[in-house]
């Protein structure tokens, strides 16, 4: 059995268990971490998990005579023995009352520890399953092998190697389409507004997934926006290369979007908030029994100068590793909170592969912002409220940013 420390939240989790986006090839929401003992932080959670395990109770006997009376007398049909086992731990787990405690089946988990990796082998493509219970494209990964074979978004993909997946659990559609690179997998695809049922052999390959998408913006060409989706193992590095290139662009000013990231790694997040602020402590860890140990920053961080104008977006969807960064910027001065409310997700968690490679969660500490606030059930409200409707979604009216960009620029005028 391994330990393994990530920070997530939990509407992260529910992507996994029951899916609105994968990365056909393809990965499911960004959850994973490293090995107990390989870094720091997950050394200091490790720590508690080592205890001797506690006496089995003798009174378990009760359980199987419970279970042989149902599946000797139900009138229906029950359950097998890996459904029994996983609804009686997931059933001792909600008596704990935490949402964060859980079990991940093994196919989610696979997954899981693929994505936060930053690769997999499969096609490259964005998927979604629609009310029909149809495996829809979302839009293929630039210069990836879905995209080179000719698929396109909207695309709904009917058979994979002959085999029926309409009304397949999107976990176990990935799973079909994912395998090793250099091996061709056989899709059929209905395409809206095209007779008939198309035919792609497409030869899977490696894919990286890229966590931080960055530019130039266009009304303003002294500010780098960058955008980062998730605290992954390369996060850091992206984080670093796309700060590089933007002030080779001339970017005086920085927004960083961190909108809907669920969260991801504690190495990460503390990695990445290092490249904003230098030598501080950004984010405590607090044990039930009263311990708690100081993470502080790493020096050398690229963007650490405080008249290098800085604003964050967040919103409800910002999450976990995200309010460390967010919780960070803000106590610590060193940037500008602009959107709504982030999710309030303060908790870590021990993260445990079982021997059928499913994945146990559970929640051994809080984390702290610097100023000593626990954002449990919280959220961080950001210094610059500013709500985004449905309606302006729809139309592509992004005010949250526009109101960001404001911000930089009086920002840039004040210091020149």
């Amino acid at each position: 059995m391994r330990g393994i420390l990530r920070i997530l939240v939990i509407s992260a989790v529910a992507v996994v268990m029951t899916g609105t986006a994968y990365l056909a090839g393809f990965g499911t929401s960004w959850l994973m971490t490293h090995q107990m003992g390989i870094t720091e932080a997950t050394q200091a959670v490790g720590r508690s998990s080592q205890q001797a395990p506690s006496a089995r109770p003798e009174n378990f006997d009760v359980f199987w005579e419970a279970w042989d009376i149902i599946r000797s007398q139900f009138y229906g049909p029950v359950p097998d023995e890996r459904e029994m086992t996983y609804g009686a731990i997931r059933g001792v787990l909600r008596e704990l009352g935490d949402p964060n405690t859980l079990l991940i089946d093994p196919k989610a988990a696979e997954l899981d520890r693929t994505q936060l990796e930053g690769e997999f082998e499969g096609i490259g493509a964005v998927v979604t399953m629609n009310e029909d219970g149809q495996l829809v494209v979302i839009s293929p990964m630039e210069g990836q092998p879905a995209m080179e074979a000719g698929l396109q978004a909207g695309d709904i993909i009917l058979k994979v190697d002959g085999q029926e997946i309409t009304g397949m659990s999107l976990t176990d559609a990935v799973l079909l389409i994912r395998g090793p690179r250099g091996t061709t997998v056989r899709l059929t695809v209905l395409r809206p507004g095209t007779e008939g049922l198309l035919e792609f052999e497409i030869v899977r390959a490696r894919i990286e997934t890229p966590t931080v998408a960055h530019r130039i913006l266009e009304e303003s060409p002294d500010i780098g926006y960058i955008r980062l989706s998730l605290f992954g193992e390369r996060s850091v590095d992206e984080l670093k290369q796309a700060i590089l290139d933007l002030q080779d662009q001339g970017a005086k000013a920085f927004i960083l979007d961190i909108r809907n990231n669920p969260g991801g790694l504690l190495s990460s997040a503390i990695e990445v908030t290092s490249q904003f602020v230098s030598g501080e402590v950004i984010v405590t860890e607090k044990w039930n029994d009263g311990r708690q140990r100081p993470f502080r920053a790493q020096r050398g961080g690229l963007l650490t100068d405080p008249d290098v104008p800085l604003v964050v977006l967040v919103n409800k969807g910002s999450a976990s590793a995200s309010e460390i960064l967010a919780g960070a910027i803000h106590d610590l001065h060193r940037g500008i909170l602009v959107g709504e409310e982030t999710f309030g997700k303060g908790s870590v968690q021990q993260v445990y592969t079982l021997s059928d490679k499913s994945q146990l969660n559970v929640t051994v500490a809080h984390w702290l912002t610097p100023n000593g606030d626990d954002i449990n059930e919280q959220g961080i409200l950001p210094d610059v409220v500013v709500t985004l409707t449905d309606e302006q979604i729809q139309a592509q009216e992004d005010v949250q940013l526009e109101r960001a960009i404001e911000i930089a620029q009086k920002q840039l005028a004040g210091s020149s």
